[in-house]
């Protein structure tokens, strides 16, 4: 058997690189990788394998759950572990309009691309507690509960009026035309595109998306049983709005709707007329455009793209949004702007939806109507723009000649394309053997075009253990270029 990659393992919990189950890992997936067991073979058993490698049942236990969840094998009650047929994802010959196949590689995508608590993400968007106003919140949230406690135990269905107001307000700020009636809040940015095509689709509809489709958005039209259609993936967001219209002249589609992703993709945001022009041509076809703007709140630079919604004149565009990059996902809303669509969004919510906590409604109105936010919101962006620009020249350093690195004028993601002939989906399926991931970049579409790429995050801070991690993700990579 070859040896094992000479490469530095990293682990969430560093003190656990050196565990035995981690070079047992290590050593099969090497087999497995080096194809000394046939696809659909089954490994020896358990018991064979602790004693062909004088290791502990727990030993062998944990580097089998490793391998399982690098994507390598898969286990069968009561018969054993198996060698995938399709790893570290289904096998690329599988016909691209076969819808079993393409729901399986969905699947296994989903589960390579998962956070999980044992293995260090550098691709996930939570940002880290320090860049939170975490006692901000706290302070005002004490003198809430200070005067009324019975804020524990209230709610509302569409938000109170007061904070429906202020975020309004910061959306009039970026151009748009609206007023707090025209909000309803949700608990998210994910709740309210739900809630948004529940009304204007029904199953099999087909749903028209700017690519690279954001992760959640695609998730929640696959387990909506609606059709998507992926436009084109273009640095001129003319090119995207001339798509659509020929589309629209040829096609039935029920809904558009335009993701933030694309800006990270492209490395650039669309000018203000292709933004208008997607927005017109939506309008030529009466087709409701959906603008899900989870990073609004934070441009990097000094180029701040309008939303959507900034260029509707005549309130086809429904804005989604949510607060989860500004305050964190424990004291967060989301929301709904649409003036046209408000009293059908709000009956809706007010069946399929849970009540908003009148304590979390209390402190954001709080939070948004005085100066602090605004005081956050400047460090919060100094702070990402550092990071996102470390980010990427450690990422640009680390990883293979021919590399390309883009981040766009919003939010904190990096969006990574390999060399030609680099699969992310094989990088991952090896770093997550090391305990480290990343979020691949096929999760962002239906199709293979974006294999080769995977998405960063600065969400944290590049301290020495995910210094660490994305050498070694070079080093790996550099091996696969060979």
């Amino acid at each position: 058997m070859r040896a094992p990659h000479p490469t530095q393992t990293v682990s969430a919990r560093p003190e656990e690189s050196p565990f035995r189950y981690q070079q047992l890992a290590d050593r099969l997936a090497e087999e497995l990788l080096d194809g000394r067991h046939a696809a659909g073979a089954r490994l020896p058993s358990v018991r064979s394998l602790c004693e062909l490698h004088a290791a502990s049942l727990a030993t062998v236990t944990h580097a089998l759950h490793r391998l399982e969840d690098a994507g390598l094998i898969e286990s069968r009650p009561r018969r054993g572990f198996f060698v995938r047929a399709n790893r570290p994802i289904p096998p690329a010959s599988a016909p691209t309009g076969h819808a079993d196949a393409l729901d399986l590689r969905r699947e296994r995508l989903m589960a390579l691309a998962a956070s999980q608590s044992d293995l260090l993400s550098l691709g996930h968007l939570a940002l880290s507690a320090d860049l939170l106003p975490l006692a901000t919140l706290r302070r005002l949230a004490q003198a809430r509960l200070r005067d009324a406690t019975a804020s524990w135990a209230e709610g509302s269905v569409a938000g109170s009026p007061a904070l429906r107001e202020v975020l309004a307000r910061r959306l009039v700020q970026r151009g748009c035309r609206l007023h707090g009636e025209d909000l309803v809040l949700t608990h998210g940015e994910g709740e309210a595109l739900q809630l948004c095509l529940r009304q204007l689709t029904r199953a099999g509809d087909r749903v028209a998306v700017t690519r690279p489709v954001p992760l959640r958005t695609l998730e929640i039209l696959h387990s909506m049983d609606l059709t998507v259609v992926e436009l084109p993936a273009a640095r001129d967001g003319h090119q995207v709005a001339a798509a659509l219209d020929e589309l629209l002249r040829t096609s039935a589609i029920a809904v558009c709707v335009a993701g933030t992703e694309l800006s990270a993709a492209m490395g650039t945001a669309w000018p203000d007329a292709a933004r208008a022009a997607l927005v017109a041509a939506c309008g030529r076809h009466d087709l409701p455009l959906i603008d899900s703007d989870l990073f609004g709140e934070l441009p990097i630079g000094i180029d701040h793209p309008k939303p959507l919604k900034a260029f509707d004149e005549h309130d086809r565009v429904l804005h989604c949004g949510s607060l989860a990059c500004v305050t964190g996902t424990g004291m967060s809303v989301g929301w709904i702007a649409s003036g046209r669509h408000r009293l059908q969004m709000r009956a809706a919510r007010a069946v399929h939806g849970d009540l908003l906590p009148a304590l979390t409604d209390q402190v954001l109105t709080d939070f948004l109507s005085g100066d602090a936010v605004d005081r956050h919101l400047r460090r919060l962006r100094q702070h990402l723009g550092r990071r996102v620009r470390g980010w990427r020249e450690a990422a640009l350093a680390c990883l293979p000649p021919g590399t390309s690195v883009h981040h766009g004028p919003l939010g904190h993601q990096l969006w990574v394309t390999l060399p030609a002939g680099i699969s992310a989906l094989e990088l991952l399926a090896r770093v997550r053997l090391k305990g480290i991931t990343f979020v691949p970049g096929a999760v962002f579409t239906t199709g293979k075009d974006f294999d080769g790429c995977l998405r960063l995050s600065a969400a944290h801070a590049l301290d020495e253990r995910r210094s660490a991690a994305l050498r070694l993700l070079g080093e790996l990579a550099r091996e696969a270029a060979r």
